[in-house]
């Protein structure tokens, strides 16, 4: 008989401990009803930690949650189940869940897409040619907020991040916590980050610290 993971216990593991455990089916949804509460709740704890005020303008989309949730558990399983073709994880990576076209529709994605990260360093750990890790890295550029600690080599698109003051300030925290100085590519951003870090920059985040000052210094041209 196979055996399955619900979504209720799949999102719980996940949001507590940051580890879950996967089969080869796929993931079940016996009572909606549970599933729709658990995932609301978490929705607005997350919410909570958004600065004052700013969440009150943040619709839950369940759908967006779910169809997020569906597609990390199936990377989850492309990691685990080495026995997987190129094809295969190929498939799995390029199913990804529509772009978000409101800031509540963003952050209900965010709600699970934010473990990308752990995602690619353990599929990095394998093998840097497995193709889990270069799908991971274009799903990291789809979704900027979820996936910082992934490094870019291309400026993805902040538009959307732009548009909400709580969306912005918890992409400009999360460069910051994660140190990720790949993501200081433009002058909006380097500002943000300087202003969150202020004079103890050096001592919170080295690393970001050391690209500020590169990008502050004056270019040397020599002379003919």
């Amino acid at each position: 008989m196979p055996v399955t993971v619900s979504i209720a216990e799949f999102f719980s593991s996940l949001h507590v401990s940051g580890q879950a455990g996967v089969t080869r089916e796929l993931l079940a949804d016996p009572d909606p009803a549970q599933t729709a509460s658990l995932l609301s709740r978490g929705f607005h704890d997350l919410c909570d930690d958004l600065p004052g005020g700013v969440q009150l303008d943040l619709e839950w989309h369940p759908k967006a949650a779910v169809n997020a949730l569906h597609y990390i558990y199936r990377l989850c399983q492309a990691l685990v189940d080495r026995a997987m073709t190129e094809e295969d994880v190929n498939r799995i990576c390029a199913a990804l869940p529509l772009q978000p076209s409101s800031p509540g529709e963003l952050l209900s994605q965010d709600l699970v897409l934010r473990h990308l990260p752990e995602l690619h360093a353990m599929a990095r750990s394998m093998s840097d040619s497995d193709p889990l890790v270069s799908g991971i890295e274009a799903a990291a550029k789809q979704f900027p907020l979820s996936s910082v600690g992934i490094a870019l080599q291309e400026a993805p698109d902040l538009t959307p991040l732009h548009r909400h003051a709580g969306l912005w300030q918890l992409y400009i925290d999360r460069i910051i916590e994660r140190q990720d100085a790949s993501r200081l590519h433009d002058a909006h951003i380097r500002l943000a980050v300087a202003n969150a870090l202020g004079e103890h920059a050096l001592s919170l985040a080295p690393k970001l610290a050391a690209r500020l000052a590169l990008e502050a210094s004056p270019l040397s041209i020599p002379a003919p």
